[in-house]
């Protein structure tokens, strides 16, 4: 039986390289940075990052995530500027529309495909689009009188990141997936299948978690043609 609510008992990469060593090793000893373990192991782990984010058929809630948490990416405007560089982990838009200011003072310009841009009047009309290139850039209707030193918010689906040293955490609700993977791979040699079928309920256990709806929330879209109130 899949279980909904997971322990993440792990974060860290030292708390998986410490949890991978007792059950590999046996010991109390786990390796550390730069040892040739250590190295091999991360890998390891990173190629379980890999697979979970790649899952098919799976947009990962940990990957949503705002403009303004990102380390990198134009966050301000410009004046007179109509191109902004997109976060270097910026995957694909995941918000309708891109907000210019703060507080109350915010303008809203509707996002569009960049295909549909010969659709719009040659007016100044609020709408942008997401330039899709090697590096995504934020393009603003070319009409529009930008001001300086507005707030730049939006939304979008980020690449997961790569992990590098034993403070980084997993972005994935349960690291104990790339635990097992990895000492998957570890005996794989030996014929040792056991930590790979505990892989794989964990990265299932992880799909059903993330499809599931907020809690006393409903799993159907809205019909906004019903009568409802007000109506």
């Amino acid at each position: 039986m899949v279980s909904f609510f997971m322990a993440k008992l792990i974060s860290t990469v030292s708390d998986a390289i410490s949890y991978l060593n007792t059950l590999y090793e046996s010991d109390s000893t786990p390796p550390s940075s730069g040892e040739e373990d250590f190295t091999v192991w991360l890998a390891l782990f990173n190629v379980a990052v890999g697979l979970w984010e790649n899952e098919e058929g799976m947009l990962w809630k940990e990957l949503f995530v705002k403009l303004a948490d990102a380390s990198d990416g134009d966050k301000t405007t410009s004046a007179a500027t109509h191109s902004y560089t997109c976060p270097s982990d910026f995957r694909f838009p995941a918000s309708g529309w891109v907000w210019l200011g703060s507080g109350t003072n915010k303008t809203a310009l509707k996002v569009i495909r960049q295909e549909e841009i010969q659709l719009y009047p040659n007016d100044t009309s609020h709408w942008c689009y997401f330039l899709m290139d090697k590096t995504p850039t934020l393009e603003l209707n070319p009409n529009l009188t930008v001001e300086g030193g507005y707030t730049i918010s939006y939304n979008y689906y980020k690449y997961a990141t790569k992990l590098a040293t034993g403070t980084d955490t997993f972005e994935m609700a349960d690291p104990m997936f790339a635990v097992y993977f990895a000492l998957s791979e570890l005996k794989k040699e030996e014929g040792d299948t056991s930590a790979a079928s505990i892989a794989t309920q964990k990265l299932e256990a992880m799909k059903t978690r993330n499809e599931m709806p907020a809690f006393f929330g409903s799993d159907n879209l809205l019909n906004k043609t019903e009568n409802a109130f007000g109506v």
